[in-house]
């Protein structure tokens, strides 16, 4: 009897460890890409820019600047975006209203190198590649630099402005607390509580595991170090990619900063993100945002 007992728990470890290693492996060992989009559609200029993370890994960057800027924004897109151009109509927004922005492929998207993606446990090393090169313009000096974000690469902002002070203000998309917190989140859903409940710890196991000593590096924990610097977070309720859990945890964790809740299931905030024009609220919102932080409003 009692080799049946042990039989059955080493089945269901195994399995408690198989499941999340292999959707893990399905969402995180790949690299995203596609074609781009153009900044003259939008009405824009830009130019790339070749940068080099800390740790060696080989970036691309688009540039979209203005005459006299009054900031600039970092733009970082989702787990499975396939280019970051698609933030040129954001670009559009932005220099309508004064501010530059550099538009960052993280590694293992678009023009970037790299193969597998990190939930934002290294990708914050890109960012950090970017504030440098940002801060190494003359045309820059003294103008705030704003990290924005969607899915992971808010996620991505959150962790980079906790870990670099040099980043004025953050604007996080849908970001998850942390990449374990999401994905016990995602098995409620799809599963239930029980289930997400068992395969925790087999989640954290698999989690640490896969990211190493980089871990523990995650918004949830970097959050905290916002100090007084400015931020919005914008989730919608009913977000079944990034549930509102995340939301809840993080703003618990950073309640000084501003918060933008909508109503429904939109992942990517507004229903058409390419041209966030489109959307009256949304642009109003972002760019009262912005205007806080340049003393030439």
């Amino acid at each position: 009897m009692i080799y049946i007992v042990l039989a059955v728990l080493v089945i269901a470890m195994a399995v408690g460890f198989i499941v999340p290693a292999a959707k893990m492996h399905t969402m995180l060992d790949c690299r995203t890409e596609g074609e781009e989009y153009c900044a003259a559609e939008f009405g824009l200029s830009s130019s790339s820019v070749a940068l080099k993370s800390c740790d060696g890994v080989s970036l691309m960057a688009y540039e979209v600047a203005v005459e006299q800027p009054r900031g600039v924004v970092i733009c970082l897109g989702g787990i499975h975006s396939a280019t970051v151009t698609n933030w040129y109509g954001h670009s559009r927004l932005f220099a309508d209203n004064g501010f530059a922005s550099l538009l960052l492929d993280l590694r293992s998207h678009g023009a970037s190198e790299g193969w597998g993606i990190y939930a934002a446990t290294r990708e914050w090393q890109d960012v950090d590649a970017a504030v440098e090169y940002i801060k190494s313009q003359p045309r820059y000096s003294g103008v705030p630099v704003v990290a924005m974000g969607l899915s992971m690469g808010a996620a991505t902002a959150v962790v980079a402005t906790g870990r670099n002070s040099r980043i004025d203000a953050l604007i996080a998309l849908s970001a998850y607390s942390s990449w374990e917190f999401n994905f016990d989140r995602n098995v409620e859903l799809v599963a239930s509580k029980a289930v997400a409940r068992i395969l925790s710890p087999f989640v954290a196991l698999v989690t640490r595991f896969r990211f190493g000593k980089m871990a523990n590096i995650s918004p949830i924990n970097e959050i905290t170090k916002l100090g007084s610097r400015p931020a919005l977070l914008v989730q919608s309720v009913g977000d079944r990619t990034v549930p509102y859990a995340n939301f809840e945890e993080l703003t618990e964790a950073a309640p000084q900063a501003q918060k933008w809740v909508l109503e429904g299931d939109n992942h990517c905030i507004i229903d058409d993100f390419v041209h966030p024009q489109s959307d009256n609220d949304y642009c109003e919102k972002i760019v009262t945002f912005l205007n806080t932080l340049s003393n030439d409003k």
